[in-house]
């Protein structure tokens, strides 16, 4: 067949997920992608996500080992992202292209490439894979390090990285993950998005309490910028943040800049979220007029950020694609231009 036969080169196209996701029940939906993939007449073979990372070094084998030369990341960001380090981290890279079937929580990065999400999407997704349309995105290196230059973390993203509130957020999530996770029942009915609308809930109620604030400097392209008293900052590739919201409906993640978009309290995020919501945007002059905050997004190629939270006991939270990363007080952030191939929908007007 046409299409992703001209990237496969008589390999099989290596899907990689974890079916232990869900309860379990992504096991089935690995299935019926696998039947959908021969249906369709790609011939695949799976090979199970690992824990801590280890994703990467499989993918990286798969196409350099195995000659693989398309590779396909089912689930959420975070399996985007190490799917998509794995390529990036190989010898072949740009011979590869990824493919996406968004099965996760949020899945800001088939949702930016204008893709359904979830397991009644398979269809439509596998068709989108097997007709092989390729657009060549953005990726970012950051390096998290202390105020006196040593390197706490250095990694790559894809969708975003953010530091305050939303990561904060998150790392609340994750421990009442791990607490939901062990007790009898109740992780059948709290999980995914429900845990995680739970944490943001008491974190923003926490919020009123004890000051979650810190102060920003940012170096975007040689140009200095001065943020205080900041809620969160976000800083994005792909166009959908959060599997809702779009803050700034020009990005691209093709265009070789990041949007760092700042939140500077409450008032400020809640703006954002009535602005941004992609099924029922409100334009943001209507809010000022409103008298809501309203800050924009500034682009760039290259930033260094440095943070400060006066009166805390600690540095604020970070994360990338998703997953915490290392909390530093100062990050380096560099846009590396179109060097991942990815399996886009025809047209795609975000890729």
């Amino acid at each position: 067949m046409a299409g992703i036969d001209a990237w496969r080169c008589d390999q099989p196209v290596v899907l990689f997920a974890n079916p232990t996701a869900q309860s379990g029940r992504a096991r089935e939906h690995i299935d019926r992608a696998e039947a959908l993939l021969a249906a369709a007449g790609v011939p695949h073979r799976f090979v199970a996500t690992e824990p801590a990372g280890g994703t990467v070094a499989l993918v990286a084998r798969a196409i350099d080992e195995d000659g693989a030369r398309v590779v396909v990341a089912m689930g959420g960001d975070g399996t985007f992202a190490e799917v998509a380090k794995g390529v990036l981290g190989s010898a072949r890279s740009s011979e590869v292209a990824m493919g996406i079937l968004p099965t996760g929580t949020a899945n800001d990065q088939g949702k930016s490439f204008g893709m359904d999400a979830g397991p009644d999407a398979l269809p439509a997704n596998v068709a989108i894979i097997a007709a092989g349309r390729v657009a060549a995105i953005d990726a970012g290196r950051i390096e998290s390090l202390t105020r006196d230059e040593h390197l706490l973390q250095r990694d790559l993203f894809f969708d975003s990285a953010s530091i305050g509130f939303g990561a904060s957020a998150l790392a609340t999530r994750n421990r009442d993950r791990e607490l939901v996770g062990k007790i009898p029942l109740v992780g059948l009915v709290y999980r995914d998005m429900l845990v995680y609308a739970g944490a943001v809930a008491r974190k923003f109620a926490e919020s009123y309490v004890s000051d979650v604030k810190f102060d920003l400097e940012a170096d975007i392209d040689g140009r200095p910028y001065t943020f205080p008293s900041l809620f969160d900052v976000v800083i994005k590739n792909t166009r959908v943040f959060g599997g809702e919201w779009v803050l700034d409906p020009t990005a691209r993640a093709d265009d070789g800049l990041f949007e760092l978009v700042p939140i500077t309290g409450r008032i400020d995020l809640t703006s954002k979220l009535v602005a941004s919501l992609r099924h029922l945007p409100v334009d943001g002059d209507l809010l000022r007029d409103l008298g809501l905050e309203h800050s924009e997004p500034i682009r760039g190629r290259r930033f260094v950020l440095t943070v400060s939270a006066p009166g805390s006991a600690g540095r604020p939270h970070a994360q990338l694609d998703g997953e915490e990363m290392e909390a530093g007080e100062r990050y380096r952030i560099e846009v590396l231009p179109r060097c991942l191939n990815v399996i886009v929908p025809e047209p795609s007007p975000h890729a």
